[in-house]
């Protein structure tokens, strides 16, 4: 039961160390990987004309919302290859326009939307 659990406890740190989710635009999906904006995608996995990477575009069984989502899949050959540790994947990092994307995302989510022409 121990080992049940630490290897579950691995598979959250890993999926925590993946691109988060994006709601889709009016006009497109956003690359997990990168922020760009695809205009035409299909349902399922595409790849990013900017940098080239995999994601998938849809609505996930985990995702409640009503807008489909763009998202990494987990890697999961890559993970059991690197004995099911998540320290072996590599942390994700945003880029700075993806960081204003999570941000716009999350005002849309909110309803609410920040004043940025004022200094706190």
């Amino acid at each position: 039961m121990e080992a049940l659990k630490k290897s579950d406890d691995e598979f959250w740190k890993a999926v925590r160390r993946l691109p988060d989710p994006v709601t889709c635009f009016s006009n497109g999906a956003c690359c997990p990987w990168c922020g760009g904006l695809a205009k035409t995608v299909t349902f399922g996995m595409n790849n990013c004309e900017e940098c080239g990477k995999a994601y998938a575009f849809g609505y996930p069984e985990w995702h409640p919302g009503k807008d489909p989502v763009s998202w990494v899949p987990f890697p999961f050959a890559e993970f059991d290859a690197c004995g099911g540790r998540a320290d072996l994947i590599p942390e994700f990092q945003p880029n700075e326009r993806l960081k204003a994307i999570y941000f716009q995302k999350s005002e849309e989510h909110l309803g609410v939307h920040a004043d940025m022409t004022k200094p706190n």
